[in-house]
């Protein structure tokens, strides 16, 4: 190595990644990739929980919920803070508005860039039958998927990509389209009947590539991102992006877009397209040019031709208007879930089932926190546990030596109130996922703070793989009966009611109200909690794949959203 590509002086870099497997998976062949270019660098990853993927609802306005930058604040944050080094993305989630203090260093280990369809019993797109349960979380995908075949019934479906095949295997879906790239990085192209080429459907612009940020003002960290940045996949992905930026178009609305570069390295040509959701209406361009110029220039094709009223109507719509929709959190909890729902056009109403009580003997709890030291992992269940636990360990901090665990997105966002990162939040929330993701356990102390009636069920997992489990109450949930005012409300007839965890439901089916609510659609906030309602004898209609308010969002948007060509169930 010269003078003049020797490293510089950074013994060490902290690349920050989202949790998933994929994610993990991307930021290791980063890790690679600068391992090979500067063969004495020091690479460690910093997993990071993200509100990531809850932000992808079907038909609802980017506006409303804040979009795919989700994907990106915290790990933005960490940046800033200095904590991590480096933050590595699917290209494809980064927002194409800059974000202040933020470069992006390096874009990156373009794969495939398709689309492509795993599908029960082998089936290809065309080979569907009439009515096939078709999944995606991409309004782009399911577009086209409506152009092409207005017969499909064309779900939304959420979580990482393994729990998306298993929903095809389990029989849930007929079908997913995923991104090929995801695929192939976690070794499942066993499981795809179908690669679709982009003359069937376009990708999303930035699909298929790695972009690597860093601070803006880190020269040191630049240089060496310099040396594994791919100047095609660069030019590539900027006029993608620069397209998707000049229609005013946001991360989540029907846009596709494939450029390949030239032999320049600096032309590129490009296809793109804006779709209705319906996929009735759709814009065509192409062209060829300077990567950023053809973005600009094919942009303004696009909305000449008619792709302005598209995405206009996109953001006018409210897939919730006239819906009655009841929530059962206590009411200090449902603020914002209620402000989005109403947004969306619904009537909320807030009908707690539940409330939360500190414990009255807190004893237990308080001989757990002053031996803290002891426990290798601090376990959550909820934000409640979190609260509850903070009322009682007041101004004392967590030992550095103490890891955290928080089984879902909401939850891994209350810990950071205790002024730490969660290390690990589960891809779904069940016993033995949290069980695996926290190592081996044999002789590890956990404290598992939890309700005063939660279910034994994770504790007796941890136990089973011998971790020493001290599990306490850290919060009262206590039932509540529905008021006259709410009796007469559902009188008049509600769509929904979201369940938010096993007690709501065992107090909705014990109260005054539990027969009034038959007709209206059940939706449960995870699985878990699904399985709870079922228990007490609910008709389950929707379950949350993210168990965040967000992921209730999807739900009750996917199953109202209605077009000509498709139904809901």
């Amino acid at each position: 190595m010269t003078a003049e590509t020797a490293a510089p002086a950074v013994a060490a870099v902290v690349l920050g990644t989202r949790a998933s497997a994929l994610a993990r998976a991307q930021t290791e062949r980063v890790a690679e990739s600068l391992r090979q270019a500067w063969p004495e660098i020091d690479c460690r990853t910093r997993p990071i929980a993200t509100r990531g993927d809850r932000t992808q609802a079907s038909g609802v306005p980017l506006p409303t919920i804040g979009g795919k930058g989700l994907f990106t604040a915290e790990l933005e944050r960490a940046l800033r803070a200095g904590t991590i080094d480096l933050a590595v993305h699917s290209l494809k989630d980064l927002p194409t508005e800059e974000s202040p203090g933020i470069a992006l260093g390096a874009v990156c280990l373009r794969e495939d860039v398709r689309d492509c369809l795993v599908a029960r019993e082998g089936h290809s797109l065309r080979g569907l039958p009439p009515g096939a349960i078709v999944g995606t979380s991409s309004l782009r995908r399911a577009a086209q998927l409506l152009g092409l075949r207005h017969d499909l019934d064309v779900r939304s479906i959420r979580g990482n990509v393994d729990t998306r095949v298993r929903k095809v295997q389990d029989g849930e879906f007929d079908a997913v389209v995923l991104a090929a790239a995801g695929v192939l990085r976690l070794g499942l192209e066993g499981a795809v009947t179908e690669w679709l080429e982009t003359d069937t459907m376009l990708p999303a612009p930035g699909q298929g590539a790695l972009g690597v940020q860093c601070r803006a003002d880190d020269e040191r960290v630049l240089t060496l991102l310099a040396a594994i940045d791919d100047p095609g996949a660069r030019a590539e992905t900027t006029a993608e992006r620069v397209f998707l930026r000049a229609l005013g178009a946001g991360c989540t609305a029907p846009v596709g877009a494939r450029a390949q570069a030239l032999e320049s390295d600096v032309r590129v040509r490009m296809e793109a397209l804006v779709a209705s959701p319906d996929g009735r209406q759709v814009v065509r361009v192409a062209g060829e040019g300077e990567a950023a110029e053809l973005g600009e220039r094919l942009a303004r094709e696009a909305l000449a031709a008619g792709a302005g009223e598209i995405l206009e109507a996109i953001r006018g719509d409210q897939p919730l208007v006239g819906r009655r929709i009841v929530l059962t959190r206590p009411r200090d909890q449902v603020g914002e879930l209620a402000e989005a729902l109403e947004r969306l056009g619904a009537t909320v109403l807030a009908m707690p089932l539940v409330d939360i009580e500190p414990i009255e003997d807190a004893r237990s709890l308080d001989v757990a926190l002053a031996r803290l030291e002891a426990y290798r992992w601090l376990v959550f269940t909820s934000a409640n546990g979190v609260a509850g636990l903070r009322e009682r360990l007041g101004e004392k901090a967590l030992p550095a030596a103490t890891r955290v665990a928080a089984v879902g997105p909401a939850t891994a966002e209350a810990v950071r109130t205790l002024g730490v990162e969660a290390a690990f939040v589960p891809d779904r929330f069940a016993a033995e996922e949290i069980a695996a993701g926290l190592g081996p356990l044999q002789g590890v102390r956990i404290l598992l703070p939890q309700a005063d009636i939660a279910s034994p069920s994770l504790a007796v997992e941890l136990r089973s793989r011998g971790a020493l489990v001290d599990a306490v109450a850290a919060y009262r949930t206590v039932a509540i009966e529905p008021s006259l005012h709410d009796v007469s409300e559902l009188q008049r007839g509600v769509d929904a009611i979201v369940i938010a965890s096993g007690s709501a439901a065992r107090s909705l089916v014990a109260s005054r109200v539990g027969n009034l609510v038959l007709g209206a659609t059940v939706v449960c906030i995870g699985p878990k909690t699904a399985q709870a309602a079922r228990e007490v004898g609910l008709p389950v209609g929707l379950v949350a794949d993210e168990a965040t308010s967000e992921g209730i969002i999807d739900a009750l948007t996917s199953q109202f959203l209605r077009s000509p060509s498709v139904e809901s169930p």
